[in-house]
């Protein structure tokens, strides 16, 4: 399936990022969750710096705990607790009509776990409602690679964008001239981690 270009890009101003379940009782049964945590690390970061708003849930936290400490979730709408497979509940749903701004983004950045359940479900309800999708290969995960890479491909059939952090960050920043662009380079230093997630996407 040939993409149209334009919809690949990503623009400040127009673009959010959606966390989903990254929580404390999912860290030891998600594979290479440490390096999807430090990848996702450096991603939030980076959005941070470029005043890209970020939305997070989780999934039923009472059972399964908050999102990890890792993440610095300070300014970020919620987090929202659910019990349904997806993000897109009544209430993230309306947050999300306003979160650029008092608008609603063109593209919606996706990263969490797991990859072949909420991810996925989210991902397939923000096509539905017409966003363009970039989900994270490289800070989402399953407890299984068979589940992650399926659900990785079948979310590209439906016209999502699989791309990796730094991929993202760059987009975003567009041009070394950037007031954010030392910042940001700082951050890139530190190569990804290598998870081996991507090697058969």
């Amino acid at each position: 399936m040939v993409m149209n270009a334009a919809r690949a890009i990503l623009k400040q101003g127009k673009s959010a990022l959606l966390i989903c379940d990254v929580q404390e009782k999912f860290a030891k049964a998600m594979l290479e969750f440490d390096k999807v945590t430090q990848n996702s690390v450096k991603l939030i970061d980076a959005l941070k710096l470029l005043e890209v708003p970020i939305l997070v849930s989780e999934q039923n936290p009472n059972a399964l705990g908050k999102t990890i400490p890792a993440f610095d979730i300070s300014g970020a709408k919620g987090p929202f607790p659910k019990t349904q497979f997806s993000m897109c509940t009544p209430e993230i749903t309306k947050e999300l009509c306003t979160i650029c701004s008092g608008q609603k983004p063109e593209a919606i950045i996706l990263i969490g776990l797991e990859t072949h359940v909420c991810i996925e479900n989210t991902a397939i309800d923000l096509r539905q409602n017409g966003y363009e999708v970039h989900t994270v290969a490289d800070c989402c995960t399953s407890r299984t690679q068979e589940d992650r890479l399926l659900a990785l491909e079948r979310m590209r059939g439906i016209g999502c964008h699989i791309t990796t952090s730094e991929n993202v960050i760059f987009k975003l920043l567009a041009d070394a001239n950037h007031k954010e662009f030392k910042n940001i380079q700082r951050l890139v230093k530190t190569p990804t981690l290598p998870t081996g997630l991507t090697s058969k996407i």
